[in-house]
């Protein structure tokens, strides 16, 4: 209390002069329609710009919430688009029996998606590559299962624990996925020369193919890793490979590889039973 009473007679001309002001500006404000005016339209701009900041910061901080639920939403669109290709391919087969005989079986779509999140992302070495993710066995995860981002493939689930998965990406050159041309077809594997994260190299393209700068890459559906048409990038420049049988096309990414946050893994639900048969063909 002693510490109060020096410290309000030590700067009692301060604190006049501040009341002093107050009351002065209060009276100035209220007796006068011009001041008043002025003060609201400052007092106004005051508080737009603050809520303003905190808008910003209430939508920062909301960031990541809203990412979750935006991945939650593009898997449910993404099972959604293909149960309707599903059934436009039906309805196709019953218009035009002569290509779909009755004694044809329609089976359901493969493929379902769980969310993930990026925790650890290790892109800047040739050939070890790797990102973890936060989902392990737990929540259905298992390795050779694709990984995809909202704009494109991502890689293959190499290694698994119970929380965690281990991601070999397209960007080490121990994973090569087959991929194609969608507007022609034609088909080869990816291969990641080490230099730029935002480029990857379409390779052993036959000489005979056509492709256009600009053509769009998808996965070819070949593994039971990916459906078919999940996109790759576009290209952006060809040459001969070495030896003059092929050609190797330049593609630039859609996934964003220096700023992945959010992806989808992708399961396949008859993937035991593709091997099954396959197993017991080539016995």
């Amino acid at each position: 209390m002693k510490n109060l009473i020096n410290f309000i007679l030590n700067h009692v001309h301060w604190l006049l002069f501040s009341f002093l002001t107050f009351s002065s500006s209060c009276l100035l404000i209220h007796n006068n329609e011009f001041q008043r005016s002025k003060y609201l339209v400052i007092f106004q701009e005051i508080e737009g710009r603050i809520c303003l900041i905190s808008n910003g910061v209430e939508s920062y901080i909301n960031l990541k919430t809203i990412n979750t639920e935006l991945m939650g939403r593009i898997a449910v669109l993404e099972r959604e688009a293909r149960d309707y290709k599903q059934k436009a391919e039906t309805l196709s087969k019953q218009f035009f029996p002569m290509e779909a005989p009755e004694y044809e079986n329609l089976y359901p779509d493969a493929f379902n998606f769980i969310q993930a999140r990026v925790v650890n992302n290790r892109i800047s070495r040739m050939d070890n590559n790797y990102i973890t993710l936060n989902k392990g066995s737990l929540a259905g995860v298992r390795e050779d299962m694709g990984v995809m981002s909202p704009g494109g493939i991502v890689g293959v689930v190499i290694n698994v624990t119970p929380h965690f998965s281990k991601v070999i990406p397209i960007l080490n050159p121990k994973y090569q996925p087959s991929c194609k041309l969608k507007r022609t077809g034609y088909f080869g594997n990816l291969l990641w020369d080490g230099k730029d994260s935002r480029y990857i190299s379409l390779k052993e393209l036959p000489l005979h193919a056509t492709f256009n700068i600009g053509d769009t890459i998808v996965t070819s559906g070949y593994s039971m890793v990916f459906p078919e048409g999940v996109p790759v990038g576009t290209v952006e420049d060809a040459f001969k490979q070495k030896g003059g049988n092929y050609n190797s096309l330049k593609i630039k990414l859609f996934t964003n590889f220096n700023a992945l946050s959010e992806v989808l893994i992708v399961v396949n639900t008859l993937k035991e039973e593709q091997l099954n048969v396959e197993r017991d063909s080539d016995e």
